[in-house]
């Protein structure tokens, strides 16, 4: 009997395809599900998974990982598809492909399967990235095989094998959310008109801007090469600084965003976002990178920055540029040591002031009245030179009329 690994989140195309490998193809599956911050409890997904004929169900907790090993690199290097896109999805599903290709290893299993959606990016995400690890494995696409064309075809299929529905799934054209702690990912696949505003009740990490307290709300966080560290003052570990940015972020209605963004496959899309942590911390490191790096530093990482943002969101987290490029961010981190001062209130934040003992901002140079450490007479040999490549240009090509 063929042997496979199943990614498992407990949706209805999972449940289906779990199903299906099983009943339909005569596969030995194997369960994998992930808790990458989903604030759900998941150990039932293990349960479901054998009462839909899985042999074996895995339930592991993986939230330390994916912040550590894949949001933090994105976080240093600033990286944001599209301005404004904190490529959430796209780093769960790199993680998850890491976890199949450790658990058909350890499993001896040479092949390996997902319910991504056949139009979506994920697929390509998941796909490349398990080919990148190990590029013996064979990978099954259930939803690329089946021949459920429609949703009524999903929900038909599932009642005649008496496969659990939940009451989301019957909604044709509903709500498809994919949260982790980096963020939510919303699609609606009704709202196909890009000037109708979406319904606020899709919602589920941040409230209306109008909703949010009346009162600011001030915030430090602070950094030690490049890692966020303390909230307020308080040392704090990743996940539930994370955890709590998400929580205060959301209540003032921060990362809330509606895109119009173009897919890998440059199909535009129209997504919903939610990232309250991401784009706080973000703001936060790098505005402390703009005054303890140098301008050539910060005009090359900004370069970079967009590069590497376009890499993660094409599905080549373990492409070697990739790579590559986060030694060269990583080295950039030495001296984002320190805080930085955040006000948020109603959707909107602002910084309100940053410090680090490697800071070179100087008050006495950044003064203008400041003359004992900067020579007018500098100052005036300075401004002929510069000038003198236009005083050139101008005498041998006249310039047009103004």
């Amino acid at each position: 009997m063929p042997r496979t690994i199943l990614a498992f989140n407990g949706d209805l195309e999972s449940r289906l395809g779990l199903y299906w490998l099983v009943h339909e193809r005569g596969y030995e599956v194997i369960t994998l599900s992930i808790n990458l911050g989903q604030e759900i409890y998941l150990e039932p997904l293990g349960e479901l998974a054998l009462e839909l004929g899985a042999t074996a169900a895995q339930v592991v907790d993986r939230r330390e990982q994916f912040l550590q090993e894949f949001a933090l690199p994105v976080l240093q290097a600033d990286a944001v598809y599209q301005a404004r896109c904190f490529l959430g999805s796209a780093l769960g599903r790199y993680l998850i492909a890491r976890e199949l290709v450790r658990v058909a290893r350890e499993e001896g299993c040479d092949t390996v399967a997902h319910s991504a959606a056949s139009k979506g990016n994920d697929q390509v995400r998941m796909e490349t990235a398990l080919a990148a690890q190990d590029p013996t494995l064979r990978v099954l696409a259930p939803v690329r095989l089946w021949n459920l064309k429609t949703h009524e075809d999903k929900l038909r299929y599932a009642r005649t094998r008496h496969i659990p529905i939940e009451d989301k799934d019957t909604q044709a054209g509903g709500v498809t959310v994919d949260r982790n702690l980096w963020g939510v990912s919303l699609f609606l696949q009704e709202l196909t008109d890009t000037w109708q505003p979406p319904p606020d009740d899709v919602f589920v990490l941040t409230r209306a801007p109008e909703q949010a307290p009346d009162t600011p709300e001030t915030l430090t966080i602070g950094f030690e090469a490049g890692v966020p560290n303390r909230l307020n003052d308080e040392p704090m570990a990743l996940l539930p600084l994370v955890r709590e940015l998400n929580r205060i972020g959301g209540l003032h209605g921060i990362g809330r965003s509606d895109v119009i963004e173009d897919r890998l496959f440059g199909i535009k899309s129209r997504e919903l976002y939610e990232a309250p942590a991401p784009t706080l911390l973000l703001a936060a490191h790098r505005d402390l990178q703009n005054l303890v790096q140098s301008r050539e530093m910060i005009n090359l990482r900004e370069l970079m920055s967009r590069r590497y943002a376009e890499l993660v969101y094409m599905g080549l987290w373990f492409h070697d540029l990739r790579q590559a490029l986060q030694t060269f961010f990583q080295e950039t981190q030495r001296y984002v040591t320190g805080e930085v001062r955040l006000k948020l209130y109603k959707g909107s934040y602002a910084v309100q002031g940053r410090r680090s003992p490697h800071g070179l901002y100087d008050s006495r140079l950044a003064s203008q009245m400041n003359v004992e450490l900067f020579d007018t007479r500098w100052a005036q040999g300075f401004t002929s030179l510069w000038a003198l490549a236009s005083r050139l240009a101008a005498l041998q090509q006249p310039p047009g009329e103004l």
